[in-house]
Parts: structure tokens; sequence; C-alpha cells
């Protein structure tokens, strides 16, 4: 009985070797039937309808299309496992790729505390450099005892010196010394030009310490006591940052948000405008 030919491209491919088997080489014919016809299907649809045609030929020609059939399925094997290699291979990549984002996103992160860290000691620099610079030379920037007592607390010379011995202290590390001359100053000299510096300055020092509650209200302070004072937008953006800090979102949005409407033009505003983008 005969069998039911295949179907399709690779069908005809077959009848038409069926019917020109004389006139077609094999050399050339199975391997375009190998690349163009890549089911394994064909291949036993070939191989049969071969074999058919092979009753009539020698047992050499049979074993030679046996072996080309061989090599062809052995190929689809090779294709196959290497199409399984790239799907394996483009999902290792894609896993790559998305820890190399997981780590771009925490440097940007970091990226912005070390700017915002660089941008709070470039403030401080420059008001100390500023200070330097409007102050004399002090007698005994080690000893504070007495600086300012002697000649009253209307002596602004007395204050000057007061105000750079602190400072000095402070720039050294010793907060315990600077916060007692800070506090010594705004005792004294509540209304000098100097006291929203030495308010700032001495909230800094607390919040160095740990105590950041305190630190909160010895910032408000400079708004509330200096209220034009040049100080307030940074003084009201650290309370943002601490609040932040400890993970007071609501209160943080509040002061940042108070810095960037007030004092748009601040340096104390951009880095307001880039914590709160960190936080919302």
């Amino acid at each position: 009985m005969r069998k039911t030919p295949p179907t399709g491209f690779c069908s005809a491919f077959v009848r038409g070797l069926g019917s020109q088997w004389r006139g077609v080489s094999l050399a050339l014919a199975l391997p375009v039937f190998a690349w163009g016809c890549a089911t394994k299907g064909d291949v036993r649809d070939l191989r049969e309808a071969l074999t058919e045609q092979a009753g009539q030929q020698d047992a050499r020609m049979a074993r030679l299309i046996e072996g080309l059939l061989s090599e062809i399925e052995a190929l689809q094997d090779t294709l196959e496992i290497q199409s399984g290699m790239v799907v394996d291979t483009r999902g290792g990549i894609a896993r790559e790729l998305r820890d190399i984002q997981d780590h771009l996103s925490q440097l940007t992160q970091l990226t912005g505390q070390v700017q915002r860290s660089l941008a709070l000691l470039s403030q401080r620099i420059e008001a100390d450099r500023e200070r330097v610079a409007r102050a004399g030379p002090l007698q005994s920037p080690d000893s504070l005892q007495g600086v300012g007592s002697a000649a009253g607390p209307q002596d602004p010379a007395a204050a000057e010196e007061t105000y750079q011995a602190a400072m000095i202290q402070f720039n050294r590390g010793s907060v315990n010394t600077a916060r007692r001359a800070f506090e010594s100053f705004l005792a004294e000299y509540p209304d000098h030009r100097l006291a929203p510096s030495s308010q700032f300055f001495l909230a800094d020092i607390l919040e160095q310490e740990n105590r950041l509650d305190d630190a909160i209200e010895a910032f408000l302070r400079v708004a509330q006591l200096y209220p034009a004072a040049d100080r307030v937008p940074q003084a009201l953006y650290r309370i943002g940052a601490i609040y932040s800090l400890q993970g007071n979102v609501d209160q943080a949005e509040t002061y940042l948000e108070r810095v960037v409407n007030t004092y748009p033009d601040s340096g104390a505003a951009e880095l307001a405008r880039e914590l709160l983008r960190e936080i919302r």
C-alpha cells in the first residue's frame, strides 16, 4: 500500500525528488532540505520517501542517504541545545542589568548625601572665613575665661573676641569648650550682630553631640529670635534634615518647603529641594 506523501513545501520537494530522481544531485538537494525544512517530522517523511526510492538503488546509495539524514537530525539537536543556551544567557544578562541598576540607585543616594554634607561644610568654612577676616588678633584663644567679662557686655571688642574664641574651639573640634563659649556670648550679647551665627553654631554642636531634639529647638530659635538674619534659611533646612533623619517625613517636608517657598534663591533652598525629592 502506498504511503500518503508529505505536505507543504517540503512535500513538494520530496515529490519533485521522486519524479526527477535521476536528474537531481543528492549532494546538493539534501543540504538545501536541511536548512530550508528544519522540522524533524519533515526529516522523517523524507527518510520514508527516500527509503522507498532507495529500494530501487544499490546498497551504497541507501547507506549514503541514511548517513546524510542522520547528520541532519544531529544538526537539529545541536540547534535546539544552542537555542536553549541563548535563552539562558539572555536571562543571565537581564539579571545582571537589574543588579547594575540597583547599584546605580544606591550610588545616586550616597552621592546626594555626600553633596549635602559638602554643602554644609562649605557654609561653615565660608562663615568662619568672614568672621576671621573681621576679627583682630586674640590674646589667648585657648582660654575663654574672662573674655568679654572684664570690659562689660556693652564692649564691642570683647564681644568679637568671645565669638572668635568660640569659633576657634569649634573649628578645632573642641565642641564642649565651643558650646560654653557660644552660650556665654548669647547670654551677654543677645542683640549683637553675631548672635544669629552664635545660635546657629550652638545648634550645630548639639546636633554633633546627637542631641537632636535640643538641636531642633536651638535651630528654631535662630528663626524665632533673628527672623531677618542670613542664617535663618540654613537653620530651617537643618531642622528639616534632622526630622528626615529621625524618619519624621511630615515635619521634614514642612520645614523644607518653608525654606523653598520663603527663601527660593538661597543655597539652603537648593539643598531643601534635593532632600524633598529623596524623601517623597
